[in-house]
């Protein structure tokens, strides 16, 4: 192995080193600005997408609103279902039910007009009174009836009465008698008293729109009041709108946002209508305009910051560069490029740590280059610099990654071989032996490489003052060994252990 020797580092001359300093300032102040502009349009970003959340949470309250309202709607008639169904098992489960008991549980619901039908959908009773029509099926003639006979609760869309011309919605319970299952359907008028409620009650906007529909589109109810039989008779646009989607906007005069919600247990829906002037009315006006005008301010403060800013930024990353040269510098040997004994006292101590704590081996090896002196004095300080740059080469080479070693001072230098016993020491050692005598230098006299000596200590649980003077009483036996005697060898000595 030869040695390649490189040239003193030349200095760089001022004017570089003011261009450098310009360049970096300019850098700075370009940082500096696209930093405030990537700033000034995250700003206007968030106020755009904050905007349009306010707004789609605006939407959302509307949307829940209507569902409430269907939710309300459904558990009115869900209740009504169970009281239905529990005063007729109670009172009409008897083999014959009379005109007089029947009209008197009807009467006490409120409702307009009822039907009783036995197992087969044959009509056992009906109020208001028609003879004719008992024991005819009804059960196939409207889809609530064979909903119910089937066993399940059905509410209608909007019907017409059996007996009388009157738009009915009902509701048909199914219940079991000794006679086997029954359907008791009673109807109401399509837009009474109580559904009306629910819908007034449905949205607190001064100008709205609110329908209650059967599936057929036909009204229930609606908020305010018309004469319609229909959404679409009522208001044709939104009509064909909810038939393609549960919520949107509608164009026209003024724009109007609709949402829909089905009312559960029936196949109604219940229609919301408002102006987006009203609903969009708590982040419109003033209030929009505040999250601009406070962007406008930190943009005018941004410019007139923008230059010290750069300043700043230029300032910290030049400390920043000096910081980490200085804990460079601080810690490597300037001729070798090793780690320094300051920095190997701070490793050999993390080490013996972590050894400490995972009860594990860890061995330091103590080296000495051997006649330096005698090479100093012979051929000069430079030639003794390049010995020991060259052995610096040789630790390169030698050591693993994860192995610490540096320059301990003068002809000395050190390792520290984390999770090795004293065996792998040993071998570390005389691989490092034999890579030092392969460096030829003729010139100054080594034709045989560069001679060591090593000393090596090993603990599981050591200090790293014990680790240290170990192997520096080792490396004391090992040259005390070697006297006299031209070829290198190591003197081996078990491993000890450290408390």
């Amino acid at each position: 192995m030869t040695i390649r020797q490189t040239g003193p580092r030349t200095n760089v001359g001022s004017a570089v080193i003011v261009g450098l300093g310009r360049a970096r300032r300019l850098r700075s102040a370009i940082l500096a600005a696209a930093g405030l502009g990537l700033l000034l349009a995250t700003m206007a970003v968030a106020i755009v997408f904050s905007q349009e959340q306010s707004r789609a949470q605006l939407r959302t309250n509307f949307a829940l609103r209507a569902t409430n309202s269907a939710q309300l709607v459904s558990t009115y008639l869900t209740e009504q279902a169970a009281r239905q169904q529990h005063t007729a098992r109670q009172f009409l489960s008897a083999p014959h039910v009379s005109a007089a008991r029947f009209n008197l549980v009807v009467s006490a619901f409120g409702a307009v007009a009822a039907d009783l039908l036995d197992r087969h959908g044959d009509l056992l009773a009906v109020m208001p009174s028609a003879p004719t029509l008992i024991g005819q099926q009804l059960a196939t003639r409207d889809r609530h009836f064979e909903v119910a006979e089937q066993g399940s609760t059905a509410v209608s869309n909007v019907v017409q009465s059996t007996v009388e011309d009157l738009p009915l919605m009902a509701v048909a319970v199914p219940y079991a008698t000794a006679q086997g299952r029954r359907v008791f359907s009673m109807a109401y008028r399509a837009s009474g008293a109580t559904l009306t409620a629910f819908v007034d009650h449905t949205i607190a906007y001064r100008q709205h729109e609110v329908f209650l529909i059967d599936a057929t589109g036909r009204l229930l109810a609606a908020s305010p009041r018309t004469s319609a039989e229909t959404l679409a008779a009522a208001d044709t646009r939104l009509a064909h709108a909810v038939a393609g989607k549960r919520q949107g906007s509608l164009a026209g005069k003024g724009p109007t946002t609709f949402t829909s919600a089905p009312v559960a247990g029936t196949a109604w829906r219940l229609v919301v209508a408002v102006p987006d002037s009203l609903l969009y009315n708590s982040v419109a006006g003033f209030s929009h305009l505040v999250p601009w005008l406070v962007f406008a301010l930190v943009a005018l403060l941004g410019i007139l910051l923008v230059a010290l800013l750069s300043r700043s930024l230029a300032d910290r990353a030049r400390l920043a560069t000096l910081s980490a040269k200085m804990e460079r510098t601080a810690q490597t040997d300037s001729l070798t490029g090793l780690y320094n004994r300051r920095a190997l006292t701070e490793h050999v101590a993390r080490s013996a740590a972590h050894a400490r704590r995972h009860n594990m081996p860890v061995s330091v090896l103590m080296i000495d280059l051997d006649r330096f002196k005698q090479i100093n004095d012979t051929f000069g300080h430079e030639a003794g610099d390049q010995v020991l740059c060259g052995f610096a080469g040789c630790m390169r080479e030698v050591f693993r990654v994860d192995d610490v070693y540096g320059r301990w001072g003068g002809d000395e230098f050190f390792a520290v071989l984390p999770a090795t016993d004293a065996d792998g020491a040993a071998i570390s050692a005389a691989r490092l032996i034999t890579v030092a005598a392969s460096v030829k230098l003729e010139e100054i006299g080594l034709a045989d490489g560069i001679a060591l000596s090593v000393g090596i200590a090993t603990g599981i649980l050591p200090s790293p003052q014990d680790l240290v003077r170990e192997a520096d009483l080792d490396l004391y036996r090992s040259k005390a060994g070697r006297r006299g005697r031209a070829d290198g060898e190591i003197s081996s000595r078990a491993p000890a252990e450290h408390a």
